[in-house]
């Protein structure tokens, strides 16, 4: 334990601005489950946004590649990866980055003590 790690009040903050009517829904609720675990703060809003705005990215890009397969065929009839495909993972290692960070996942939840 940090004894000198500052104390900031648990809340559920407002959603950013900035923030598309998808990622405020998803900001929202994942700033709920947060508060519930104690562990969201007005600190955590610009790392939650982060999280909700690759969240939004990774659900598109997965429903593109859903949609048009893996494997797409180049403008010379070669097979290549789907460029969505690409998106969806960078997105996706962001928000599961964002999420042990909040210790949202099996094992970062066993790190995470709340006061």
């Amino acid at each position: 334990m940090n004894d000198d790690e500052p104390i900031v009040p648990v809340s559920i903050p407002d959603a950013p601005e900035h923030l598309g009517s998808r990622e405020a829904d998803k900001f929202i609720e994942v700033a709920a489950k947060l508060a519930r675990m104690r562990v969201m703060t007005d600190a955590d809003v610009d790392a939650l946004a982060f999280y909700a705005t690759n969240w939004v990215i990774w659900v598109d890009a997965a429903a593109r590649v859903r949609e048009s397969g893996h494997i797409m065929r180049s403008p010379n009839n070669f097979p290549i990866q789907n460029p969505y495909l690409a998106v969806m993972n960078k997105a996706q290692r962001e928000c599961l980055s964002i999420l042990t960070e909040f210790g949202l996942t099996p094992s970062s939840r066993t790190r995470v003590k709340a006061t």
